[in-house]
């Protein structure tokens, strides 16, 4: 996942503090820059009149924007294009163009693309078979990468009776780390 950039953080917090039209303007210039999920924030508060009046055609603008970013290569863009048409955001809802998104995110090295593809083709969610090697597969390309839920997940598996391992405990500092927090609240327990 991108770090949002210094004018995306002051934009969510004008968004935060009530003043719309400046968060529009912010998160705009953040989507102008090519921050894929300033694409889709800008486009949600057009369609959604905050900041500035309704405006569905400056709504589809910023979404084409966000498909134009995926097909360019932006692995973000990719992962954000799944989600969104996975469960029919602003896009029409699309199991077959989600997956397709997912795997080129996945395949591009986004990690979590590579979780989630894990997960699906783990439970056989959303057309994948359940494929327990495929999933380790894309769960180690995750863990490579040092996905924090990949970490989480690998730490998890290196308990004995109930109690993480020397090995659980270094996964599990990663993940929390990059401040994710079941693992946080593990360490917690663990260390009081």
């Amino acid at each position: 996942m991108m770090k949002r950039s210094a004018k995306f953080m002051e934009a969510m917090a004008a968004y935060d503090a009530g003043d719309g039209s400046l968060a529009l303007r912010l998160m705009e210039q953040c989507a102008k820059a090519g921050d894929p999920v300033a694409c889709y924030t800008t486009a949600l508060w057009y369609k959604n009149g905050e900041g500035a009046s309704v405006d569905m055609r400056r709504s589809a603008y910023w979404m084409r924007r966000l498909e134009e970013l995926a097909e360019g290569g932006n692995l973000e863009a990719q992962w954000e294009m799944s989600c969104k048409v996975r469960w029919g955001v602003m896009l029409p809802l699309s199991i077959e163009h989600a997956n397709h998104w997912l795997e080129r995110a996945a395949e591009g090295g986004y990690g979590e693309a590579q979780h989630h593809l894990g997960w699906y083709y783990e439970f056989g969610q959303y057309d994948y078979p359940v494929d327990k090697a495929a999933a380790e597969v894309w769960y180690r390309r995750a863990l490579a990468q040092e996905h924090p839920e990949t970490l989480y997940l690998f730490a998890v598996r290196q308990f004995k009776d109930e109690k993480p391992t020397e090995a659980a405990l270094e996964l599990l500092r990663k993940a929390a780390d990059k401040g994710f927090k079941q693992a946080e609240h593990i360490l917690r327990s663990v260390t009081h």
